[in-house]
């Protein structure tokens, strides 16, 4: 585990920075300084692109991870990375043509409700590519064990452009508009800059074989257009429904939320950059204890970090939600139905590092399909009687039902579980304290309310962990911060 605790910790630092800015973006800039509508529009443009990217990318980003360290000679690994950067065109161009020959209809379909939505056709396609070959890039950095570098264009390096953004709609030096068309500027930035690191990293001899495009590759990569579409429609589909029932300003409420309660997936997001490369060599290397070692350990510290952010979230939501404008408040209930997605994607570990890495994929994927279709029946169902808060229920069935349905089936067919005793005890100590604390306020200064609250539910927490020993690795860096303190 030192290879990933040393990653992980490097991702998750910066994955928090991320977050922090997009914190200041989301619940400062953004709500004082753009139009709801022009929020709204914001938080559809980059879930429609996203609802996209993996048809764009050819699911190319997963088969990069899988399969790389199959290959053993240089010409091997060159022809096969060159292929890598070719297949994504069988998608995009026709992809293109397609929408250029319909985009009247494409149009008329997005704007049955919101008008606006229709003049950004383009930005959502353009963005999708960039994206589409971004993720490639990373993977192409991950298979070299070298996540950092990607992992602060990822998650900080938009966020921070979206800062400066917001930044000039507020000294009037660039419209709203103008905002959301530098969106796609940003996005061809991050790309490139994540290209010429993937090509730092590794340069390959290009050169095309027939031998690195094997029917198992491209099979592969069909099925990961399906699991990528539907991982990213059971997370942003919900933003794309609402736009089709609800007025556009209604996304930058629902947004809001959904952001709050995305900080508790930091952690999962910052390990899972190392851990899906090391799960693929596992799996080529059939060390099934190492994998089990894993699977088991991710989820421990997942879990235990997580509820921590997930305590004080839920705990601290009402007073967050004073720093913002009042109308907004109306999505807080979407808050606490989130979390409990974005924990589950905690509490399973490496469980989709394995599925996507192994031969398990293909049974997975589609019950992961079929999911997905429950979720747009939700969400036909449940928005129009309940609005956002029925696209809240909609994505937590959907997701919650697809996390478990793989953890399941990894345990029928490999008899690997990620949970420990020590895991239940995490539960139990997350459930506690969010008992005792999450109706306990001061009435005092709202910001002086969250950091008392916070440190006191923070030494509660962090110190039943300690005395527990849920985890080794936590209390190992709990020792080291400790000495080098005192």
């Amino acid at each position: 585990m030192g290879i990933v605790i040393k990653h992980s910790a490097w991702n998750l630092g910066l994955t928090i920075l991320g977050f922090l800015l997009g914190a200041a973006n989301t619940l400062l800039l953004a709500t004082n300084f753009l139009d709801d509508d022009y929020y709204g529009l914001w938080g559809y443009v980059l879930s429609t692109a996203f609802l996209l990217f993996p048809l764009m990318s050819f699911g190319i980003h997963n088969t990069l991870v899988k399969f790389y360290s199959s290959y053993t000679t240089v010409d091997e690994r060159d022809a096969f990375l060159s292929v890598m950067l070719i297949l994504p065109l069988i998608v995009v161009l026709p992809g293109a043509l397609l929408i250029y020959v319909f985009q009247e209809q494409i149009i008329d379909l997005i704007t049955k409700v919101n008008e606006m939505v229709g003049d950004y056709v383009w930005h959502i396609v353009i963005i999708a590519v960039f994206q589409a070959y971004f993720e490639v890039f990373y993977a192409w950095v991950k298979v070299h064990m070298k996540t950092i570098g990607g992992n602060f264009i990822k998650e900080v390096f938009y966020r921070f452009a979206a800062t400066i953004l917001l930044i000039a709609v507020m000294f009037d030096w660039i419209t709203q508009s103008q905002f959301i068309d530098s969106l796609v500027l940003v996005y061809a930035l991050r790309c490139i800059i994540m290209m010429v690191m993937a090509f730092r990293t590794y340069k390959p001899k290009l050169q095309i074989r027939k031998t690195a495009f094997t029917r198992r590759i491209f099979d592969y990569s069909l099925l990961m257009i399906i699991a990528g579409s539907v991982g990213t429609a059971l997370i942003d589909l919900d933003k794309y429904m609402i736009n089709q029932y609800l007025s556009i300003d209604t996304i930058s409420y629902y947004g809001v939320a959904v952001y709050i309660a995305t900080v508790i997936a930091i952690p999962a997001r910052g390990m899972s950059q190392i851990t899906f490369p090391l799960a693929a060599q596992y799996l080529n290397q059939n060390k099934t204890q190492e994998l089990e070692k894993l699977y088991k350990r991710s989820s421990l510290n997942l879990s235990i970090i997580s509820g921590f952010l997930m305590v004080v979230i839920l705990c601290n939501v009402q007073e967050f939600y004073n720093l913002l404008p009042p109308e907004f408040s109306v999505a807080i209930p979407v808050v606490f139905i989130i979390s409990s997605v974005k924990f589950t994607e905690n509490l399973l570990g490496s469980n989709n590092a394995i599925l996507y890495n192994s031969d398990l994929y293909r049974v997975t994927l589609w019950l992961g399909l079929a999911l997905a279709l429950v979720a747009v029946a939700l969400n036909l169902l449940l928005i129009p009687l309940y609005g956002i808060y029925g696209a809240a229920i909609s994505t937590s069935i959907a997701f919650i039902g697809y996390a478990f349905a793989k953890a399941g089936y990894v345990y029928y067919k490999l008899h690997l579980n990620p949970w420990t005793s020590k895991t239940w005890m995490s539960l139990g100590l997350i459930a506690v304290t969010i008992l005792g604390f999450v109706f306990w306020d001061f009435a005092i200064n709202t910001y002086i309310n969250i950091a008392l609250k916070t440190l006191l539910l923070g030494g509660f927490y962090i110190g039943a962990v300690y005395a527990l020993r849920l985890s080794s690795e936590i209390n190992g860096m709990i020792n080291n911060i400790v000495r080098k303190v005192f």
